[in-house]
Order: C-alpha cells, then structure tokens, then sequence
C-alpha cells in the first residue's frame, strides 16, 4: 500500500505573484525584472530612516480584482502591518504586509485537477505585501541586490483541500492561467514573478490534520509536485518507524530530488506584527470598485467550456486553446471572420505552434495577425493555394513579415484551377509515358499515384489535387 493510500493528505499554497504595474508598492521606484542590480532603488525600498512609504493604488485596484476573480469577500477597509524579521534581503528588517485586514477573505477556485472531474479549492485570503531583496550567493559572497525590494506582491493563501502532487501541479496551472488572463501577472515561476509555498501534513484517516511542513524553493509546477510527493513518503516513512514529525521549514533540492530542512517553522508571534504607523486604512469608493469591475473577464476554466459547447471542440483542442489568451483571441476572431473551428484549432496546434517554438516567439510578438490568418485560410479554402503550399506561405508570414497574398502572388504560387489548362498538363504527361498508362489500365493502380506526382512536378506543385485526380480518372477510363 503506498503513502497516499494509507494515509490522507493535506496540502495547503502560499502563491506569491508580482503585480504588473509600472512602480513599486510603495514608492515610485521601476519594477522591472532584469534591469541592471541595484539600479531601481531609492531610500523608501531602502528602509532609510525618516522616508514614508505611499501606496500604490493601481496594485491595490489589481489585489482586488484577483480577490474579485476567485469569488472572494472584498475588504471594505483594509490596512497594513509590520511583519518583523532580520534577514539581509530585507533592507528595513520588517516587511509591510497585510495581517489582520486582507483584500480579500474566504474565497473558491474552481481548477481541473486532472482526474477528469473540476474541485472547487477554497481560498483562505488575499493579501498585498512588498517583496524582499535577491541574495546572489558566489562561492563565500554573498551579494545583494535590491531591485526586487518593494515590488508589489500579491498573496494568495488557499485552504488544505489538494491531496497530492499532481493535483498540485495541476491547481498551480490554472492558477497560472488566470493570472495571465486577468492580465495582472506573467506568471513566471522561473523568473521568480510567481513562487509558491507548499504547507503539507499527512495523517492516519480520520484524524484529522497532521504536523505541517512547509516546502519552499520550487520554481515550477513540476517541482512542486515531485517535492510534494517527496514530502508524503518520507513523512510515512517516520511515522510507519514509530518517530515524531517536527514542524519545520524544508527546501527542495532539485539536483537530489530530495526535501531538506531549513529551519524551525515560525509562528504568528514571531513576527511581532503590529499596524504600520506611517499607513492609514485605504477605503475603497466607487470608482474605484467600478474599475476592478471593468477589469473582470472571462475565466480561464469558463473560457475551456465555452470553447467546447459554442465551436464544438474536443476537450484537447479547447484546452491547448485556453491555454493562452492570445491564443484564444486570435483563435475566435479567426472563426468569427468565416474559418472553420476545428481548421483554425488545428493550424494553430500544429504548424503555427511548430513556427512559434522554432523561432522563439510568442504570438504576441509573432506576425501573425487575425487578418493574415483569415486570409491564409481563405486561399485554401477558395481553392487558390494547396494546404502544401500554404505551409509555404505561413513560413514566409513568419519570416517577411508579409501578407498571404502578396507571398503567393509574389512567389507564383496561385493553383491552378482551370480544368482546360490541366487536362493539357495531363496529357503531357500520359503522352509521356504511354506504358505506365497501359499498366494503370491493366490494374495496376498504384501507377496512378506515381502519374499524379509527375503532373504536380510539372505544374510546380500548384495544380489542384481534386480536380487534377477527375480529370486523370477520367483520361485513364477506370476507376480508382
């Protein structure tokens, strides 16, 4: 019997996601990944003695719309806290953070964990935060860098309801989703914009929550659930042994693919929370409710149903779809315009995929608009260009950045049509080779395979294969 049988699990998150605005939480220095170390700070992100701190709002209005989105309890008053710690990253050796007054309190995300039914997870709270500095640790220095200080963090606390890695996995994926749709975060755990925590403990059944752990340093979705996964069986394993779990903080070793201890797991009082004195409460009015209002937009998980009822996709097709907001636009406005769904699905899954990966963009910053799309599809689907050749033309959309039919009008690549003109080819080629036509009429029809390609050669690839095959039919006198 494995861990997660004989014992029951409960995982709890700590995601933290930077806000995507343009200034700090509480000053007006850049927020910017990768800049130059130590060039956007100021003495407010540097904790200088007599320095005030001043809110930023618009991160605000973005905590209140993620709250908004997971169905959260909005704050009517919310204000903030000093959270006290030492640690050489935390320039003011406490952090501004939300403790009491959250932005949001008691909230469900509805997430598709996988074993083909939707849970719905609840939320514990919303809360704003500033980030801490970045220690770079090189051989016995350790160097500080403190861009990241005062970012603006957003945190969200879900319950205990996750009950392995992989549904972990899972929740942190569509957690993803729905940030990048919202528009309030790029969500990139490798870029440290989004870190998650992991709070787990594992009990006989029946009994309730265990001794919780929490797991820290994972970077991706799928570090989060080999660790997690990790944590269960090394958890059974002490208390099949007859031995006590401490509560404690662990890291996880990725090149070990082990959990290692940090530290003793600190408690509320540990930090010495206590009200920021140079913060007042901040009330929302409404304006400022009607704009987190305006901002909503369809879910992620809504968006995957929708895909599926209104055009009919699989659900594979609506999940690569919904995946990407960019994806999803282009996708409707494509559809919308007179495509077929399930061809523009499949162009996107494929060949416009394989272009994306292999010149490292994201559509967004592809050529590829909605128009030049349409307008590729039409060529097909007007009979003016094969689907071989409009896997031509996409790469040349791709790599002169041009219009569909200017590439084909360009590169001559127009099909041709005209049944007069291609009975002439065809005759040339039949002409050509009077024993290979002897051969189709005696039966060997696999000849005509090779008689079709000597036509397409001639014609450089650009007569059509429908009515090239009639009109061969026809001229051979049999049947195929």
């Amino acid at each position: 019997m494995s861990a997660h049988e004989k014992y029951d699990v409960f995982i709890g998150l700590e995601i933290h996601i930077h806000l995507k605005t343009v200034s700090k939480m509480f000053c007006s220095c850049r927020a910017h990944y990768g800049d130059e170390p130590n060039t956007n700070i100021c003495p407010v992100c540097l904790g200088y003695p007599g320095t005030l701190p001043l809110l930023n709002e618009r991160a605000m209005e973005l905590g209140y719309l993620v709250a908004r989105s997971l169905g959260c309890r909005t704050a009517v008053r919310t204000s903030f806290t000093r959270k006290n710690y030492f640690y050489p990253d935390m320039p003011k050796n406490y952090q501004i953070s939300q403790f009491e007054d959250p932005v949001g309190v008691e909230g469900l995300m509805e997430a598709d964990l996988g074993d083909g039914g939707v849970r719905k997870i609840r939320i514990h709270d919303v809360h704003l935060e500033e980030d801490a500095g970045k220690m770079i640790h090189a051989g016995d220095v350790t160097l500080l860098d403190f861009n990241r200080a005062g970012y603006p963090l957003l945190e969200i606390v879900t319950e205990p309801d996750l009950r392995s890695g992989e549904e972990t996995e899972a929740f942190l994926r569509d957690f993803q989703r729905l940030v990048r749709h919202l528009g309030v975060s790029d969500g990139n755990m490798d870029e440290g914009s989004m870190k998650c925590d992991a709070n787990i403990s594992i009990n006989h059944p029946g009994k309730g929550l265990g001794t919780k752990v929490e797991l820290k340093n994972m970077n991706s979705p799928r570090f989060v659930r080999l660790a997690l996964n990790h944590e269960v069986i090394r958890q059974a394993e002490i208390i099949d042994a007859g031995g006590s779990l401490v509560q404690e903080t662990r890291l996880w070793n990725e090149n070990r693919d082990v959990t290692e201890t940090m530290r003793r797991k600190e408690a509320a009082d540990d930090y010495r929370y206590f009200p920021e004195p140079d913060m007042p409460p901040f009330i929302p009015d409404d304006a400022f409710l009607a704009r987190v209002e305006a901002a909503m937009v369809e879910l992620p998980l809504d968006k995957k149903r929708r895909l599926q009822t209104e055009y009919g996709l699989s659900s594979e097709q609506a999940e690569f779809i919904h995946d990407d907001i960019a994806t999803a636009q282009l996708f409707e406005q494509t559809v919308k315009a007179g495509s077929s769904a399930r061809n523009v699905a499949a162009w996107l899954s494929s060949d416009v995929r394989k272009l994306l990966n292999r010149e490292s963009l994201s559509l967004v910053d592809s050529p590829l608009s909605a128009a030049r799309f349409t307008a590729l599809l039409k060529l097909i689907d007007d009979g003016r260009i094969s689907g071989k050749i409009a896997k031509k033309v996409l790469e040349n959309v791709f790599s002169d950045d041009a219009d569909p039919d200017s590439i084909v009008e360009r590169e001559g690549w127009l099909q041709i049509s005209d049944p007069d003109e291609l009975a002439l080819i065809v005759d040339k080629i039949l002409s050509a080779n009077p024993e290979v036509v002897a051969a189709v009429r005696a039966g060997d029809v696999k000849q005509r395979g090779w008689l079709m390609g000597q036509v397409m050669r001639l014609s450089e690839g650009n007569a059509s294969p429908e009515i090239t095959g009639k009109i061969l039919d026809v001229k051979l006198s049999v049947v195929v």
